[in-house]
């Protein structure tokens, strides 16, 4: 099927589903070769046919003029872990995530609430209450200092081996390009 052929709202929604990111009016536009005002006016009418519909999903605006495809929030607070898929782990997240495993496996290392702050700055204590909400990591007291581990949701989340070895391999050549490309300090 020739995508001309297809409705330029179906085109919209697939791109949302498949990119699986925030995407700009612009980025829609030129798919569809149409101006930013009409998309604006095809995704009210997708939001509108997602409600109609009781879709589980619907579209969000993440800033002005930048939209995603989403779990309805009131489906997703009925679901829990295994229902979470990578795409659910919001980007600043799997920062804080790469970095933990990354030091836990390949550079062997205790990760601590405070090494991370240090180097991906204050937030990353609520980022660490979410990750340890969604049951991706586990924060152990020992004796003066808090350790992070990853948990087995985190390793099945990303398919990764249970042997520690294996773990270590598929990480160091996995996430260690995501790492260093992804942690820059700014």
């Amino acid at each position: 099927m020739d995508i001309k052929a297809l409705k330029e709202k179906n085109v919209i929604e697939a791109a949302l589903y498949l990119y699986d990111r925030p995407m700009s009016f612009t980025e829609l536009a030129e798919l569809i070769q149409k101006d930013e005002g009409e998309v604006e006016r095809l995704i009210e009418k997708i939001r509108d046919d997602h409600m109609d519909q009781k879709r589980a999903y619907t579209i969000i605006n993440t800033e002005k003029n930048v939209v995603q495809l989403k779990l309805r929030e009131e489906i997703a607070a009925h679901l829990h872990w295994p229902f979470i898929q990578r795409s659910e782990v919001p980007r600043h997240l799997l920062k804080v995530l790469s970095l933990t495993a990354f030091k836990e496996y390949v550079l062997e290392e205790k990760v601590t609430p405070s090494k991370l702050q240090r180097i991906l700055g204050k937030r990353v204590r609520e980022d660490l209450e979410e990750l340890k909400a969604m049951n991706l990591i586990t924060i152990t007291p020992k004796g003066k200092r808090n350790i992070i581990n990853v948990t087995e949701d985190f390793l099945n989340l990303f398919k990764l081996p249970f042997e520690p070895e294996k773990t270590k391999i598929a990480i160091r050549t996995g996430l260690k390009e995501y790492a260093l490309r992804e942690l820059q300090f700014e």
